[in-house]
């Protein structure tokens, strides 16, 4: 019988000041060529688990781990050091997290060294896997001027060139447009093709992976294992158990659901039968109030080249509006000119009928919240209760209503950098919400969080925007563009392509010219409509 390349028996990992364990007696094999989704609520431990696999815990673990885990017949705390991670290779959930270098080809370049490749063969190797994720143009760039798209394809680049057995890809189209998103899926595909190498891949969005997965591995929000098999089976057998616990359903599966057909459902929309009704709210007129920002002419640049060009744009009190488009297509920096956060070369913003530059800076980020799209970037103190308290006037009742809200009333007392990454997004957008902004920019917001805890926050973030909030969202999600936004500018190469309402834009736009997608309904509608055509 052949020998699992992964076994993981009994694991069970506590944190210190920790009273109930993050990972609760997890058993589960992985044989080599398994194609393996891990899903699961955020904070249920996913990200704990990648630690464990790649040998960082227990070494590095502030807490205790029980348990055995195997790679190739060999326990992984028998690797010496290092060695471990040239047979796991691991693409983390924050891609800053894992880069040692400055430029592209040097972050390529460092793996290669530790693998004691010789010189001769490094340029090759450089390009091919720069090419194999679409970065060959910008070998020689900074890594800092990287999207976070593009950051994330580097960091996948890296551990392509170690060639591991096993790669653990911890969110890897978090920060990618859905075209993006599709390029890496096909990428890793030809990747199992040529090598067929071992995947764990860990996510919430899970449509772009069906084509390549085998086999499914459901965690609980205690951390313990409550499926494992075919996620068709787990779909149709469990859909209300999987909602209940915030793991997200295909796109076709949670349409048949809401058109509440009968089971099973499939789990991709073209094998949708035609004629689906789906249930519809209606969105409210909105009302929309004076004019909050005003561009006029603004111009970024760096060196030579133009970053950023917009001639017009007015943004009104009481609007929704979402901003959209492929990564490095100027999304956010655009959010951050207008918002005073970077300073145009050339042109006009205001704010509030005001000039930012006559701004005071501290009455200005009174009135505008911005929520960045890396949570570690705003955090100033050394709790979540302190995060929410820093400079506020909010009491200690209203405080612990909005950690109850964002469900982090249970790590009060953590430090913020201890949470998870889904966590971390809660707490950074709260810290804007409780101060009231008149002006609220969310470069983001749902990255990396469950389908549960996305509603939470989307609830919040509208509740606020119903009380007179002008809200910006940055987001490569249609379907929350599609619920929520009452207005869409596409961005493409610094200026803005598109501006329209959503209903609009849909109809009238090729959206893969730009990177996007249509959200589940139009793309069933739309697909349907197209077969009907040539039936």
């Amino acid at each position: 019988m052949k020998q699992p390349l992964l076994e993981v028996d009994q694991l069970i990992v506590t944190f210190e000041e920790e009273s109930t364990p993050t990972l609760e007696d997890l058993s589960f094999t992985v044989q080599e060529g398994d194609s393996i989704l891990l899903l699961g609520p955020s904070g249920s431990g996913k990200s704990t688990l990648t630690y464990c696999l790649n040998g960082l815990y227990p070494k590095e673990l502030d807490g205790k781990m029980s348990g055995s885990i195997s790679f190739a017949g060999s326990n992984i705390e028998e690797f010496k050091s290092g060695k471990i991670n040239l047979e796991v290779g691991t693409v983390f959930q924050d891609p800053e997290t894992q880069f040692c270098m400055l430029t592209v080809e040097d972050e390529i370049a460092f793996g290669l060294e530790n693998k004691k490749m010789s010189p001769d063969l490094m340029e090759s190797e450089i390009n091919r896997v720069l090419s194999l994720v679409g970065l060959q143009h910008r070998r020689k760039d900074q890594i800092h001027t990287l999207s976070g798209g593009q950051k994330q394809k580097l960091a996948l680049a890296a551990v392509l060139a170690l060639e591991p057995r096993l790669l653990i890809l911890d969110e890897p189209t978090a920060n990618l447009d859905p075209a993006a998103s599709k390029d890496l899926v096909e990428t890793i595909r030809h990747l199992k093709e040529q090598q067929d190498i071992t995947l764990l891949i860990i996510e919430h969005n899970i449509d772009y992976w069906l084509p390549i997965i085998n086999r499914t591995l459901l965690l609980d929000r205690d951390g313990s294992l409550f499926f494992d098999g075919d996620l068709c089976e787990a779909v149709n057998l469990y859909d209300e158990e999987l909602q209940q616990r915030g793991i997200w359903l295909p796109e076709a599966a949670l349409l048949a659901k809401q058109a509440q057909l009968p089971k099973p459902w499939p789990l991709t929309i073209d094998l949708l039968p035609h004629g689906l009704q789906f249930q519809t709210k209606p969105q409210e007129a909105v009302q929309t109030g004076e004019r909050i920002v005003c561009v006029d002419n603004a111009v970024f640049r760096i060196k030579e080249k133009v970053l950023l060009d917009i001639p017009t744009l007015a943004i009104r009190q009481g609007e929704f509006l979402a901003i959209t488009g492929k990564n490095g297509s100027g999304k956010t920096l655009l959010s951050r000119m207008i918002t005073g956060l970077l300073k145009p070369t050339a042109g006009d913003i205001e704010f509030l009928d005001k000039k930012l530059r006559r701004w005071n800076t501290n009455e200005l980020y009174q009135q505008i919240g911005y929520v960045f799209q890396n949570p570690e970037h705003q955090f100033l103190t050394d709790s979540v209760w302190g995060e929410l308290a820093f400079g506020q006037t909010a009491n200690e009742e209203e405080i612990q209503k909005a950690l109850e809200e964002i469900q982090l009333a249970a790590q009060a007392e953590k430090h913020p950098f201890t949470l998870s990454q889904g966590q971390k997004r809660r707490l950074s957008v709260a810290t804007m919400l409780v101060q009231e902004p008149q002006l609220l920019v969310l470069d983001e917001p749902t990255f990396g969080q469950d389908s549960h805890t996305t509603e939470v926050l989307m609830d919040l973030i509208w509740k606020h925007h119903q009380r007179g909030c002008t809200v910006i969202m940055i987001t490569h999600d249609m379907d929350l563009v599609d619920r929520f936004a009452s207005r869409v500018l596409i961005v493409d190469q610094g200026r803005v392509v598109q501006d329209d309402k959503p209903a609009a834009i849909w109809k009238k736009t090729d959206l893969s010219v730009y990177g996007l997608s249509l959200p589940a309904k139009e793309a069933y509608c739309k697909q349907k409509d197209e077969a009907s055509l040539y039936a």
